[in-house]
């Protein structure tokens, strides 16, 4: 299918066109997987994120409202079942990117800013799913608080206090890390 607005595919994908809902789907998985991994840090978890997020949103193409942009209600749905995915699963035991475990990957890339790197991404993974989608979405995604308070469901101030409370746990798991490295 020839490149259409999102709009006119959602109204296509109403009425049961296969190919609108296809485009549709072909547009968007990628960006809902990163985002369910971006929170996740699991390829697994980040599947069934993404997946469950999709079956929502496509679920629910009914009630979307067309005058908005589809991305960020997907996002927003996306991140919702990807904290989900986290509740029901526990947190990640590692950062699952397919790269070798972090003291094989040290081991090649042993400069100090290297370590310095893979011991920030152990200890964002080691956050309680609330505050490490805070992190992930305002430092790895780079949007700002309030979209962030949009995306989750929260008032901004909630978002601040997580963010604001996640870096003090990084700062303390960061200098505990230092300190036994020593």
């Amino acid at each position: 299918m020839q490149r259409h607005p999102d709009r006119e595919l959602i109204v296509l994908a109403r009425k049961g066109s296969r190919d609108a809902a296809g485009a549709l789907f072909g547009r968007y998985w990628l960006f809902a997987w990163r985002a369910a991994y971006a929170v996740t840090m699991n390829r697994t978890l980040a599947d069934d994120a993404a997946q469950e997020a999709i079956q929502r949103a496509f679920g629910n193409l009914g009630r979307f409202d067309t005058t908005r942009p589809f991305g960020p209600w997907l996002k927003r749905i996306t991140i919702n079942c990807a904290v989900d995915e986290l509740r029901r699963n526990g947190r990640p035991t590692g950062f699952d990117v397919g790269l070798p475990p972090l003291e094989e990957w040290a081991a090649r890339d042993a400069s100090e800013e290297g370590l310095e790197l893979w011991a920030v991404v152990d200890a964002v993974v080691a956050l309680p799913p609330a505050k490490r989608a805070v992190l992930v979405l305002r430092y790895w995604l780079d949007l700002p608080l309030e979209e962030i308070a949009g995306l989750l469901g929260l008032p901004v101030g909630t978002v601040a206090s997580r963010h604001s409370r996640a870096l003090a746990e990084l700062r303390v798991s960061l200098s505990e890390e230092q300190h036994n490295a020593i």
